[in-house]
């Protein structure tokens, strides 16, 4: 005999969903923090703009979208 699944009550999928979407507001928050550290840390050694030209040619290469773009 095969046995019936259980299924998921309407308040246990409400209660996994607030779950997740707590643990998803966490983690926003955490990438918002380490971004404005990092900022606040170019900012304070104030190095701006060298940083800003160091990642436009590291990444440059990588920007294949961009000439797309700039055609249109």
């Amino acid at each position: 005999m095969k046995k019936a699944k259980n299924k998921l009550s309407y308040k246990q999928m409400l209660s996994i969903l607030t779950g997740m979407d707590k643990q998803i507001q966490e983690q926003q928050m955490i990438v918002f923090n380490v971004d404005k550290l990092l900022q606040e840390y170019i900012d304070f050694k104030e190095e701006t703009e060298p940083f800003k030209k160091f990642l436009e040619k590291k990444y440059e290469a990588y920007d294949k979208d961009n000439e797309e773009t700039k055609e249109k």
